[in-house]
């Protein structure tokens, strides 16, 4: 038997292989978190570092669906190769959205949305808060949170499309 089939065996023991046909043992299921783990993190740090930063909704998805294949590969419910595949090409896929997302602005509305006027000249646009769902309590929790605590300072206030607040104040 030669080393690299001993390391395969070996491998194949700590693991519970590729796609186990048995229940992971304990040792088993640690060892696929680790190697899973350290390809996820790999995948992502390769791919694109922002996407835990500033999260904008295609951000969030990206997130949940890789956590649900990675999840998988953990327990055994879907092969290493599979998870740690397809969890490349969905990084892959993430990180050429957000490029084009870059380049054309009419692509990075469609798949990030855009920003949405919500005070003009220290006046709440009511119906553009109840469009995106802010109370005025909301608004002035956000204009706290900057320091400002009379809404006639603010010039224009966005709500982002990451879902923050911005402020221009007057000044």
């Amino acid at each position: 038997m030669s080393a690299l089939e001993k390391f395969g065996g070996i491998l194949h023991y700590i693991t519970g292989g590729d796609f186990p046909d048995d229940p992971l043992k304990l040792h088993q299921a640690i060892a696929r978190a680790i190697v899973v783990y350290v390809a996820g993190l790999t995948i992502v740090r390769i791919g694109k570092g922002r996407s835990i930063g500033r999260m904008t909704p295609v951000d969030v998805i990206f997130g949940f669906v890789l956590g649900s294949l990675l999840s998988r590969g953990v327990t055994g419910h879907a092969s290493l190769s599979g998870t740690l595949g397809s969890s490349a090409a969905l990084m892959a896929t993430h990180w050429i959205f957000t490029r084009l997302a870059c380049e054309w602005h009419w692509f990075g509305d469609l798949i990030k949305g855009r920003s949405h006027l919500i005070v003009k000249d220290g006046q709440p646009l009511l119906d553009a808060m109840r469009r995106h769902h802010i109370s005025i309590h909301d608004l002035q929790e956000e204009l706290r949170l900057k320091g400002i605590d009379d809404i006639a300072e603010v010039r224009e206030a966005y709500k982002e499309r990451n879902g923050e607040v911005s402020v221009l104040s007057r000044k």
